[in-house]
């Protein structure tokens, strides 16, 4: 049960398969019949996404007829706060990844505004997060550091009140970022991390041992994984 254990291998909600691959794959598949069950009872689908190698790769994996992709909203987890063009942005990247997957008909990406200052941004963008109650799923990638999203091991952000909040000193370049929080994060239904490869072995180690390392307060209901990972 979600809640319970360490995230460790004999975790439940630990999902380990042989190759990266895999992993993407089955990850692709999982968030696919959520996000099918979704719109097809409500209509639409509202789902936060992070941007990063996991995430790219499993979103390579996603079929163009498994359902109507066109309903779904995609949130942005975090977004660096750089110029509309700026090849960085995450809102960009993740366009690419969907629409090399899906075609043009992938749905609507949201994400903070680069047009406005800093925290104005991060209140506009909490401003939408609000108006829905419940997220479909969350799917999170992991740095090597074992942040997720824009929150990093032991920062103030971690303990935010707020759905959304600015970050003016992350260690990894930009510094400025704005990023959902966890209490954002615990509105999702299915609270999804992917992870793969030998360099995030740490990473799995720390959060193992560690109850306030982000992925653990993160609390998701499944992860998704390859041996490399958790050897």
């Amino acid at each position: 049960m979600a809640g319970n254990g360490d995230l460790s291998s004999h975790d439940l909600r630990v999902h380990l398969f042989a190759s990266d691959n895999e992993a993407f794959m089955a990850t692709a598949a999982a968030i696919t019949e959520i996000i099918r069950l979704s719109t097809d009872k409500n209509q639409t689908s509202n789902v936060i996404l992070a941007a990063g190698n996991s995430v790219s790769k499993t979103l390579s994996f996603l079929s163009p007829s498994a359902t109507d992709w066109q309903r779904v909203n995609w949130y942005l987890a975090d977004e660096r706060h750089v110029g509309t063009e700026n090849p960085l942005r995450n809102d960009r990247q993740m366009a690419i990844a969907l629409k090399n997957s899906l075609g043009e008909s992938h749905g609507r990406i949201f994400s903070p505004s680069p047009l406005l200052a800093l925290k104005e941004a991060a209140a506009e963008y909490a401003s939408r997060i609000e108006r829905i109650n419940m997220f479909d799923v969350c799917l999170l990638g992991m740095g090597n550091d074992g942040h997720i999203a824009s929150l990093t091991p032991k920062h103030p952000a971690l303990n935010s009140s707020q759905l959304c909040c600015e970050i003016i000193d992350s260690p990894n370049l930009p510094k400025e970022r704005i990023t959902l929080t966890l209490k954002t994060f615990g509105r999702a239904q299915n609270r999804i991390l992917v992870t793969t490869g030998p360099s995030k072995v740490a990473a799995v180690r720390k959060y193992i041992i560690d109850s306030q390392s982000p992925v653990r307060l993160y609390n998701p209901t499944a992860i998704f994984a390859d041996q490399a990972a958790y050897s």
